[in-house]
């Protein structure tokens, strides 16, 4: 055989390789879906934090959000979480709860706004940013 003929071997055989590699990529894409944020959050929630989460209803602003929503009861205060899916959404939604002038009970981490019921403690928001991702 000659150095050519190995060279072309060796570079068909990469090409195959690599192609291979491609597919099997393209293939678990398609069929296994990364989570979502909403999802890791409520995950973290309910699996971490071993805490209670709820659909949020009644709240027009938190359902606007592209990421999703949803409420959660941290150590006795409900606070809803909308996700956004950009840190310009989260900004739109920012000025849309504080419209209502909530003072303390909005906290807005990254794409992560929540609305608290009553205003939180410190530990309180801790719990919720543990589960921000």
């Amino acid at each position: 055989m000659t150095e050519r003929r190995a060279a072309r071997l060796g570079l068909a055989v990469a090409l195959v390789v690599v192609l291979a590699q491609l597919g099997v990529a393209a293939g678990w894409s398609l069929t296994h879906d990364d989570p979502t944020f909403l999802g890791l959050t409520r995950r973290c929630f309910e699996r971490e934090k071993r805490l209670p989460v709820e659909a949020t209803s009644g709240d027009p602003v938190a359902a606007s959000a592209s990421g999703g929503t949803l409420r959660v009861i941290v150590d006795g205060a409900l606070v809803t979480i909308a996700i956004a899916s950009s840190e310009r959404e989260a900004a739109r939604l920012e000025r849309f709860y504080a419209a209502d002038d909530p003072g303390e009970r909005l906290d807005v981490l990254g794409r992560y706004v929540s609305l608290w019921l009553r205003s939180p403690s410190a530990a309180q928001r801790q719990q919720l940013h543990d589960c921000a991702y």
